[in-house]
């Protein structure tokens, strides 16, 4: 239990440093929809969407992978020209 706690601060840190904040506030309602399982293939009842971020949250580079994915997060190494590049279109 203090794993996932120390995970969630963790995944806390990285999205306010690399966080793609355009993008967030573009994209309230799919965000919301992808924290409560929602949205896609990936439907859940309340409750097991609890079990699955349990789970998510014991080992965060998984859950840090798929944010990046969705561009909800920026990769360590991208420069601030790259973040422009990818926002230009919002």
């Amino acid at each position: 239990m203090i794993q996932v706690f120390s995970n969630i601060v963790r995944l806390y840190s990285v999205v306010i440093k690399r966080g793609n904040w355009e993008l967030i506030r573009h994209s309230r309602r799919q965000l919301k929809d992808f924290i409560f399982c929602r949205s896609g293939l990936n439907r859940k009842s309340p409750i097991q969407a609890l079990f699955y971020w349990y789970n998510l949250l014991k080992g965060p580079d998984m859950l840090i992978w798929r944010l990046e994915t969705f561009g909800f997060i920026f990769p360590s190494e991208v420069e601030q020209k790259s973040k422009d590049h990818l926002n230009r279109y919002l």
